[in-house]
């Protein structure tokens, strides 16, 4: 029969043992959900509008769309009234590639977007914004089957970014993409310019950018146009007194 410090010390080493099986499995699932989130390779294609697609090829999707009435142009003040924008498209097609499915320039285009996206010290220099904002156009936003709204960010006339609302709400969007891409790999928390915070969750990988904002923003980046971005912004900065 055993002493009770024998059974004292063998109730120990079973405890020690079922801890030791616990944490095992909880560092174990742990990794398997990063592993999981870093071979996931992001999707790049949204409403047929590809990351990196050359600009008048990004046109003809969009003209394809209107036509067969999967997309909507969006009435806002700030663009072409849908009848009309759709007036220009069909009998001025070559014209199109450029003023009517762009939306007017605007110099904070650079801030708002790191505000959203980066919070990137490259661009949050005044003059530095001033001259890349003329290098970053931004389409008028239309509707999907699957979007409020969704626009292009094009930068050296490549599909730059995919920028969405979507028609679900924000607890479904995060799930899916939760589900989808793993545990979120950054939290963002930016001072947005001459707005309020924005929060949010980002995915990456080789090639990718996947941001989801807290009031349900869904944004897709081109990695390497970023980059190129992001380094033509530095150079900038260089020779700024």
């Amino acid at each position: 029969m055993l002493e009770p410090s024998q059974r004292h010390r063998g109730c120990t080493m079973q405890t020690v043992m079922i801890r030791g099986v616990v944490l095992s499995y909880l560092l174990l699932s742990g990794l398997c959900a990063l592993t999981h989130a870093a071979e996931q390779t992001i999707t790049r294609t949204v409403e047929d509008f590809t990351l990196g697609m050359p600009k008048d090829q990004a046109f003809a999707v969009l003209l394809s769309g209107l036509k067969q009435h999967h997309l909507t142009p969006v009435d806002t003040a700030a663009q072409t009234p849908s009848l009309e924008l759709m007036e220009l498209l069909e009998h001025n097609p070559r014209d199109a590639v450029g003023p009517p499915w762009i939306a007017p320039q605007s110099a904070d285009v650079l801030y708002t977007l790191n505000a959203l996206l980066f919070d990137a010290q490259e661009f949050k220099d005044p003059v530095v914004n001033i001259a890349l904002s003329a290098q970053v156009e931004q389409s008028l936003s239309w509707s999907s089957p699957t979007a409020q709204s969704m626009y292009l960010v094009l930068y050296q006339s490549h599909v730059f970014g995919i920028f969405i609302l979507p028609r679900a709400s924000y607890e479904t969007m995060k799930h899916e993409v939760f589900t989808t891409y793993g545990p979120s790999q950054a939290s963002i928390y930016h001072k947005s310019y001459g707005f309020a915070f924005v929060q949010g969750d980002q995915w990456s990988d080789a090639h990718t950018m996947l941001t989801l904002t807290v009031d349900n923003g869904l944004f897709y980046v081109d990695r390497a146009l970023y980059a190129r971005l992001k380094e033509e912004a530095a150079g900038m900065l260089k020779g700024i007194p």
